[in-house]
């Protein structure tokens, strides 16, 4: 019996002429990727046949194809001529120590590559929203690495004069949170989140090994100290394949203040 795939809660959109938009089996091919990483798909399943999945998204049968064949070329699934096509037997949910590096910011079980430093320039003004800042931020551009596939690319602001404070070379090896925490001279008060969804483009698909267009999920982060200054601002960009946040606190907290679990818009 052929295991049916669940479509997303979108549809496949046209394909555009005069190469405006995402291809479609790209589109397709980053559906059935997210349903794999995340589970939905397991390993072994059998897949619908091109015919199924062309009726299913309502697409022409070469876009299933071509979306299968860029899955199989990513060794995330296997056919085989008579039996049909599985998902292959290596693919598994997203493993739990890719949980704790996504979600725990004392994680040393991941790889920093840092792509830029740069020292004494100005918080940008879409991450600092009018609040209060420091004279001066360090930026650190950087991709975090788990097993050898990066899953985050991230831009970060820290305040020089905290930054400064940090072991030489620390941002290699850890989190910029976590060294936030341990080497401010002041307590942090506050931190504010703001999740959103898109589509990679070309820089994101070079720096973090996946399709154009394949699903991100952008993070900005802000981390203000007891004076109300914004000490650490970040910009973060996970492959929606290699993502997942997790929160867990005691229930009357969520229940009292659910800003906790559902961060308010930094606007």
């Amino acid at each position: 019996m052929v295991l049916s795939v669940k479509p997303p809660p979108v549809t496949v959109r046209p394909a555009q002429h005069s190469g405006a938009g995402v291809t479609q089996y790209l589109q397709l091919a980053s559906i059935l990727r997210h349903q794999i990483a995340h589970g939905e798909l397991v390993s072994g399943q059998r897949l619908p046949t091109v015919l199924q999945l062309a009726e299913q998204y309502q697409v022409a049968g070469i876009t299933v194809r071509q979306a299968y064949g860029l899955l199989k070329t990513e060794g995330l699934i296997t056919s085989d001529r008579g039996r049909g096509t599985y998902v292959a037997e290596a693919s598994a949910a997203m493993p739990a120590r890719l949980h704790a590096a996504i979600n725990d910011p004392r994680a040393t079980d991941v790889r920093f590559d840092v792509l830029e430093q740069r020292n004494g320039v100005a918080l940008p003004a879409s991450l600092a929203r009018g609040d209060a800042v420091y004279d001066s931020y360090a930026c650190v551009r950087k991709v975090h690495v788990q097993d050898g596939e990066p899953f985050c690319l991230a831009e970060i602001y820290v305040a020089s004069e905290i930054y400064k404070r940090f072991p030489k070379g620390s941002e290699k090896r850890h989190k910029m949170a976590y060294l936030l925490d341990g080497h401010a001279k002041n307590k942090m008060r506050k931190m504010q989140q703001t999740l959103t969804v898109a589509p990679a483009d070309m820089v994101l698909a070079q720096a973090l090994g996946c399709s154009f267009a394949t699903p991100m999920a952008h993070m900005v982060r802000r981390i203000s100290d007891a004076s109300g200054r914004i000490a650490y601002a970040g910009l973060f960009w996970y492959r929606g394949d290699r993502f997942v946040l997790e929160s867990e606190y005691p229930f009357e907290l969520w229940l009292s203040y659910p800003g906790v679990a559902v961060p308010q818009t930094l606007d």
